[in-house]
């Protein structure tokens, strides 16, 4: 089951705006601005530093930045029956050509979500897609690349059902971060996966439950910390340490408060894994 939720990425914080998501991230001092949606006149562009934007595609889509190894890969799944994932890494200031990705099966559903992350070897990203004929139904795909951004060998799926927010790797596998949608809101839940992308135990719950986005998470100096937009208006960055996978149905602390967040605003993490707000 999914919840119906438009969500970014990890490593990149992401503002959901009506039909339209915004995901920013820091490269050597440049911000880079990823801009997805869905519905009517939807498309996917791309804005590096003051650049004028670059349409990525036209049509519905959803997509992640992952900062390291000097460059910065971004990933978009997009709507299409042959190869709907692509991935373009900029490196120097200069943009990469797309290396698209197969879908593992024979399946034509639809762009959800995308979380990226850094690896010791150079990424992984996290294609998620709603199947076409039902709704609640989600299926996850797991690509890696090399640390130029390049894919390495095809995607697999992986076993993870879940509305999916935000990935990072925790030195052995990888933290994810997901949506969990109940009667008294949504609630941030996380959950390990190995390193070949099999989960290690059963969601729990991250948060209280209340107004959850923008997720991205930091994983530095032994711990895992989740950034997020929350609070009862949405209108604050709350931070909570996820490095320790709680419990499904046991209340977790209380996030710390880290100021207004402005709606307008979205957050991108700097290169000392703090988090930034951006207009």
């Amino acid at each position: 089951m999914v919840a119906a939720v438009v969500v970014g990425t990890a490593g990149a914080a992401h503002a959901d705006l009506g039909n339209t998501t915004i995901t920013a991230a820091y490269v050597a001092g440049d911000l880079v601005r990823l801009t997805t949606g869905w519905g009517k006149g939807a498309s996917a562009s791309l804005v590096v530093g003051h650049d004028k934007p670059v349409v990525l595609h036209d049509g519905d889509s959803a997509g992640a930045l992952a900062t390291g190894h000097g460059r910065i890969v971004i990933a978009l799944a997009v709507d299409a029956a042959d190869d709907p994932f692509e991935v373009i890494a900029i490196a120097d200031g200069k943009r990469g050509k797309p290396a698209t990705i197969a879908r593992p099966v024979d399946r034509h559903d639809l762009p959800f979500a995308v979380a990226a992350t850094e690896t010791p070897d150079g990424f992984t990203v996290f294609f998620q897609e709603i199947q076409s004929d039902d709704p609640s139904a989600a299926h996850t795909y797991m690509a890696k690349l090399d640390t130029d951004g390049a894919p390495v060998g095809a995607a697999v799926e992986v076993p993870v059902p879940w509305a999916l927010g935000a990935a990072a790797w925790n030195g052995s596998g990888y933290h994810l971060a997901l949506f969990y949608t109940e009667s008294t809101g949504m609630r941030l839940s996380m959950v390990t996966l190995s390193a070949d992308g099999q989960p290690q135990q059963h969601p729990d719950w991250a948060s209280r439950a209340g107004f959850i986005s923008d997720v991205h998470l930091v994983a530095a100096d032994g711990k895992v910390r989740a950034f997020y937009r929350g609070g009862s208006g949405g209108d604050r960055l709350l931070e909570s340490d996820v490095t320790s996978i709680g419990s499904w149905g046991t209340e977790p602390k209380k996030a710390k408060d880290r100021g207004k967040l402005p709606l307008a605003s979205t957050i991108a993490i700097t290169a000392t894994g703090a988090p930034k707000k951006v207009k």
